[in-house]
């Protein structure tokens, strides 16, 4: 089992590869794909732990915090676990729609939404900020379900 730095490790190299002397490279899709979806996986995680936590009469803030760093630290690089030849086409089974590929500007800036909606979470976890944490943490998950209404299969 891959841990979720390993995960990241594996899309850097896959990235750096695709991206080297601006030439795409052949990428092992099934790699790429089982890599993607630990990282979906960790911020899936990371989501359910804060929505949780955050019922509780006496959060722990310095959990959610820790969760909310997670996925801004995730964020960013969303768009990098979808190279070309890792969606449907691949035959690899993937929970990627074709739109991603298709509309990549579309992608991309539906999947950057979530970078400064993180932020805003993750900092107002740290300042302690229960109330502020319990709405963010909506609109963080509204975040993600805008993108995958458009980009993932059911």
């Amino acid at each position: 089992m891959r841990t979720p730095r390993k995960s990241l490790t594996v899309m850097a190299l896959v990235a750096g590869v695709c991206l080297a002397g601006g030439a795409v490279a052949a990428v092992n899709a099934k790699s790429v794909i089982e890599a993607r979806e630990a990282n979906f996986k960790t911020m899936g995680k990371a989501m359910k732990t804060m929505n949780d936590g955050l019922k509780a009469d006496a959060p722990d803030m310095a959990a959610i915090a820790a969760n909310a760093a997670t996925i801004r630290g995730l964020a960013p690089k969303i768009t990098t676990w979808f190279p070309k030849g890792t969606g449907p086409e691949s035959g690899v089974k993937t929970e990627a729609k074709a739109e991603v590929w298709k509309d990549a500007a579309g992608f991309a800036a539906a999947a950057r939404r979530l970078e400064p909606e993180a932020a805003k979470l993750e900092a107002l976890a740290r300042a302690g900020d229960v109330a502020g944490a319990r709405a963010q943490v909506r609109v963080v998950g509204g975040t993600c379900k805008g993108c995958h209404d458009k980009f993932k299969a059911d």
